[in-house]
């Protein structure tokens, strides 16, 4: 079983981040195989609305993309990790989700394989848990849209420095029992 955990904060090893990668940690202890990118590693141009891709000929622009989405492709599970920025993901994560139209095709189907889950990992600040609900039901919708299915969910709020996580140990335990569940 491969896990791909796609983190969206620009501040490496920050608390999003690293909630995502505990998760990673639990699955690698039942024996998956896991990788971590961080979006703003990659090349991600935002989407020009030129509707290219809808002519069966993929995006025109070229960039970190395309081996995004063969990455994705190849995945069993994806573990989407963001931190909250004004009750939303925070600007890194769209390009890469709009991006993800062009694997649709003018009906909204797509040959994108299925079968495959999502589990979404935030951090925020003084937001309760319950107010980062519509954030991950937005982000299981969009995937949704290519044919991926619910498996979990955890966030932790008063993260506001680098390392605010490490206060929170039974989070991270929570996000390491995800990992665990993904696998089986």
């Amino acid at each position: 079983m491969k896990i791909i955990g796609i983190a969206s904060s620009p501040r490496k090893g920050g608390n999003s981040q690293t909630l995502v990668e505990h998760v990673l940690s639990g699955a690698r202890e039942e024996g998956a195989e896991t990788e971590l990118i961080r979006l703003c590693e990659r090349n991600i141009q935002p989407c020009t609305g030129c509707n290219s891709c809808k002519s069966g000929n993929g995006c025109i622009i070229q960039d970190s993309m395309e081996d995004l989405c063969d990455t994705l492709a190849e995945a069993d599970v994806l573990v989407f990790g963001s931190p909250i920025y004004w009750s939303r993901l925070n600007a890194q994560a769209y390009p890469f989700i709009d991006r993800l139209y062009a694997l649709l095709k003018p009906d909204f189907s797509t040959d994108f394989p299925k079968g495959k889950k999502i589990a979404v990992a935030l951090t925020c600040g003084g937001m309760e848990e319950e107010q980062l609900n519509p954030v991950n039901d937005y982000l299981k919708f969009v995937f949704g849209f290519l044919g991926f299915t619910d498996a979990g969910f955890v966030c932790q709020n008063q993260c506001f420095l680098p390392d605010d996580l490490a206060k929170y140990p039974d989070k991270i335990k929570e996000a390491e029992q995800l990992g665990r569940y993904l696998v089986k």
